[in-house]
């Protein structure tokens, strides 16, 4: 594991340069997050510096900080104050540039999919940029993308082979050295394809170097920062409140009327949810946005994750409460 970074290495930028004061540029220093764990006793972070790594304990006077937060420390590295993000994702992950968000060309093509990423990342305050994916396999690319396009008149789209290397250059605007970046994508969108090509798109022979034990920040060949935690990785697309929860409880009692307990809502006989679209009684676009949060992997088989059986305990609790409330 390299030890030797300067500022820039990680990701360093103008924004939190103006946050310091005089007292932090003559007496302080600069260190990133790039890990942290949790004991019974306290949270741990491990920061980077141009010094080298270090451990800090989470202390009272101290905030909750993520991976990416840059912290002002003194010269026996202790907690002065953690800078301003840029852009944060709650909970995830702070001070991403730009959010690669990635979707598979063809039969796979999800454009509520992608809705629900773009409204994650301008929630976060990122930058997003859709990547299709598969482009390579996919006939009716250019169709798929002008539907993505649509969405929003400035919306950077581009369309790749992830397998290939110089199919990614036209992402090379936003892979600037100090720039961060992390990925959002369904499973079978090519995203580990798409990190393993990154990591090895060089023009100057450089190595990908990963910062910490965790491995959770990487720098590319390019010099940008690769943010990769698993809680990016798992991010759902629905954020569970009771807001989500309210708005398809109706759906989750609906489809207990299937024939098939492992009714998909698709063509299958008996089908409850489809006899009230075509009964007009239910929006087929709201249906689809209640399957996305199904999660349907490559193979078709339905995999529920941690949020989303908590998605579906917290649904069915609320009907429960609403039956009572009604019986009162």
């Amino acid at each position: 594991m390299d030890s030797t970074f300067t500022l820039l290495d990680l990701g360093w930028q103008a924004c939190f340069q103006q946050q310091l004061s005089l007292d932090d540029l003559e007496s302080n220093r600069i260190a990133r997050i790039c890990s942290f764990q949790t004991t019974p006793n306290a949270k741990q972070y491990q920061l980077a510096s141009e010094h080298g790594f270090f451990t800090l304990t989470q202390q009272e006077n101290m905030p909750n900080m993520l991976v990416g937060d840059w912290v002002v420390i003194d010269t026996q590295q202790n907690f002065v104050r953690c800078l301003e993000s840029r852009s944060r994702f709650d909970n995830i992950a702070a001070n991403v540039d730009t959010v690669f968000l990635l979707c598979a060309l063809g039969q796979d093509f999800n454009l509520a999919l992608i809705k629900r990423y773009l409204t994650l990342t301008r929630n976060a305050l990122a930058d997003p940029v859709v990547v299709l994916t598969k482009a390579d396999i996919c006939n009716n690319a250019e169709e798929q993308r002008a539907q993505v396009e649509k969405l929003d008149p400035l919306l950077i789209v581009e369309t790749v082979n992830t397998k290939d290397v110089h199919s990614l250059t036209c992402l090379s605007p936003f892979l600037k050295k100090s720039k961060t970046v992390a990925l959002l994508g369904s499973v079978g969108s090519g995203k580990s394809a798409f990190i393993t090509t990154l990591m090895q798109a060089s023009n100057d022979n450089q190595a990908t170097r990963s910062v910490g034990q965790a491995d959770l920040l990487k720098i590319l060949p390019s010099g940008a920062i690769l943010l990769d935690t698993p809680e990016l990785r798992d991010l759902q697309l629905a954020e569970f409140d009771s807001s989500t929860i309210n708005q398809f409880a109706d759906l989750l009692a609906l489809e207990k009327r299937c024939r098939f307990s492992d009714c998909r809502h698709d063509n299958e006989p008996g089908c409850a949810i489809r006899a009230a679209i075509q009964a007009d009684q239910l929006d087929e676009q709201r249906v689809n946005d209640f399957l996305l949060l199904r999660n349907e992997d490559d193979e078709d088989d339905i995999v529920k994750s941690k949020p989303q059986a908590k998605f579906y305990r917290s649904a069915q609790s609320d009907i429960r409460a609403r039956k009572h409330s009604a019986a009162e």
